[in-house]
């Protein structure tokens, strides 16, 4: 993990000293990404993962031809539009999840 980067996200670490900063970021990572909850973070990937191929499905077999798009643009659209997209969502994920960790963490 970059600490420096990852810290940016959390204001609430701001006024700690940087190796407190990254002790705390580190424990919160570890409880929040802990074998225990693998499973649910998973199925969570997985259906996320399944939702977003859908959705693209969906767009490439009902929108692209009542939009007349060719397929050339419906790929470029997906590839600018759909999966960054999809990556920003997944990386908001993981900060939400760590900061409700955090929450915990923090005195």
């Amino acid at each position: 993990m970059n600490f420096k980067r990852l810290a940016k996200h959390f204001p609430e670490l701001a006024e700690l000293p940087p190796a407190e900063q990254q002790a705390l970021l580190t424990q919160a990572y570890q409880h929040a990404f802990a074998a225990e909850h693998k499973m649910k973070i998973w199925r969570s990937n997985l259906l996320s993962a399944l939702l977003m191929a859908g959705l693209c499905f969906l767009f490439v077999l009902v929108l692209r031809p009542a939009l007349g798009m060719s397929q050339q643009t419906s790929a470029i659209v997906l590839m600018l539009i759909a999966f960054p997209l999809y990556f920003f969502i997944q990386q908001r994920r993981f900060i939400n999840q760590l900061r409700r960790s955090l929450q915990n963490k923090l005195p």
